[in-house]
């Protein structure tokens, strides 16, 4: 094709409407200073009379609503497109989806074995102190009344804290 600007207006309008007689003396002067554009013109014309003889389709009631709709959903996805987006890492690893899952599973996992080893060390000391309780408490049992019998004696033989007189005064 060619950037001629003037072959370009023709074009566009043969698309909306039969060309004038001036229009088409223009466009044949045009087409014999530019031979090899003769066959995309030819082309041209006969799409544009194929397209002619269609019947016009219908058109919904809310089609201008629809399309407003679709150039500000555009606008947005470009706005949104070009606003960086915030992330966890570099995005040589975006592809890494599933390591925050990963990462995940596996805190998960640990929490419940050491949750599980933890219950199992508990269940462990219960057995041991239940076993030690009945050892203690198989024996005869000390706390009789003759244990008791000499507890004033006992409690008067307390040993009570005397300063030493000779290390205070070495320490003076």
């Amino acid at each position: 094709m060619t950037n001629d600007p003037r072959y370009h207006h023709l074009r566009e309008l043969s698309w909306r409407r039969q060309l004038t007689g001036a229009e088409e003396a223009e466009l044949r002067a045009w087409l014999a200073a530019h031979p090899r554009a003769q066959a995309g013109w030819e082309a041209e014309a006969e799409l544009n009379e194929a397209l002619g003889r269609l019947t016009d389709a219908p058109v919904p009631a809310n089609f201008t609503t629809r399309v407003l709709q679709a150039v500000e959903r555009e606008a947005a996805a470009q706005a949104r497109a070009q606003k960086p987006t915030w992330r966890l890492w570099p995005l040589k690893l975006s592809g890494l989806r599933w390591l925050p899952k990963a990462a995940l599973a596996a805190v998960l996992l640990s929490a419940g074995l050491f949750s599980y080893k933890h219950y199992q060390h508990q269940a462990t000391r219960r057995v041991e102190l239940a076993r030690i309780l009945a050892a203690v408490s198989g024996g005869s049992s000390p706390a009789g009344p003759q244990t008791l019998q000499d507890f004033d004696t006992v409690r008067a033989y307390t040993i009570r804290a005397v300063p030493d007189e000779e290390l205070l005064a070495l320490l003076k």
